[in-house]
């Protein structure tokens, strides 16, 4: 069943878009709205995935909110059996529109690279997939309120010698997309420790194929969020296994473990709106409840986090 599935996924799994994100899905690092295509309202219509409106669906003068996801980030971003975007992150958007009846919400499934371009645009006005922060992005992209605490992990091939740290990895070889944290994370490594590299594949593939990679001894391991190793082992099985990150090491990969949605400049009074209901799921457990659907654990973030936006 693994195979087949795999097989499935990798000939139709161009249909959505490349998980640019990789094997660190949660906590893309670096400003990526230079590259990729413009988010156009052509392709954007030829991308959507019309699940998602989620406000009050009889006020005709609702404003829409068009919010842009890879919806490949299983379980933070995904596209169902009936073609609907789900996920952790869309369930969490999704409650706190449906307490903004001013707004319609609508995601928009496309690359990763145009999710940027689309909201420096303005053909998008959320970016919903699983970012972490780094002040580099912070200088372009408004934060909201955190919504999710998150935890990554080395990945490498069952009963491989373990990876826990950059250093146990060092002459090994890492796949990862560029532009992404955990690959960031490896880059600054090579350039901090000259005497102690990894060696660097990079890839455009989506996290299934990386983890097959893995699996198959072409690369030798991998970074990925915890929440996603766990979902994709339950998919499809990989002979793979996972190795805990030294907190010290886990510190190199994203300059805090939390996911956030973000928007431009422009839509700061947005950004604001929206991180008005997150702090009130937030007190009435809304979080708490989703996130242990999703992960069978509270992954809320800390109360004193919706107190004020890191930008």
């Amino acid at each position: 069943m693994k195979k087949t599935l795999l097989k499935r996924f990798l000939t139709t799994g161009l249909t959505f878009a490349l998980l640019t994100v990789g094997l660190g899905g949660c906590g893309n690092s670096g400003d990526a709205s230079t590259s990729g295509s413009s988010g156009d309202a052509g392709a954007a219509s030829a991308e959507s995935t019309a699940d998602s409106r989620t406000a009050d669906q009889g006020n005709t003068d609702a404003v829409t909110i068009y919010a842009a996801t890879s919806g490949s980030t299983n379980p933070y971003t995904t596209v169902d059996e009936n073609n609907n975007v789900t996920g952790y992150d869309c369930e969490i958007l999704k409650e706190a529109f449906s307490r903004l009846p001013q707004y319609d919400l609508e995601f928009v499934v496309t690359d990763f690279a145009s999710i940027f371009s689309g909201v420096t645009s303005g053909t998008y006005q959320i970016a919903c997939n699983n970012f972490s922060y780094n002040a580099e992005r912070s200088e372009s992209y408004l934060y909201s309120y955190p919504y999710d605490k998150i935890s990554y992990v080395f990945v490498t091939k069952k009963d491989a010698k373990p990876v826990t740290t950059f250093a146990d990895a060092a002459g090994l070889t890492f796949e990862g997309s560029s532009g992404v944290s955990v690959t960031t994370a490896v880059e600054k490594w090579n350039e901090d420790n000259p005497d102690q590299t990894i060696n660097i594949s990079y890839t455009e593939a989506e996290t299934p194929v990386m983890l097959q990679h893995i699996e198959d001894g072409s690369v030798d391991f991998g970074i990925i969020d915890l929440a996603m190793y766990v979902a994709y082992q339950d998919q499809y099985q990989f002979n793979i296994q996972k190795n805990d990150i030294t907190d010290e090491d886990a510190k190199k990969i994203a300059e805090n473990n939390y996911a956030y949605y973000l928007y431009s400049y422009d839509n700061k009074d947005l950004r604001d709106e929206v991180n008005t209901v997150l702090k009130e799921m937030e007190e009435d457990g809304t979080i708490s409840r989703i996130s242990q659907e999703w992960f069978g654990q509270d992954t809320a973030p800390e109360k004193e986090l919706f107190e004020e936006t890191i930008n």
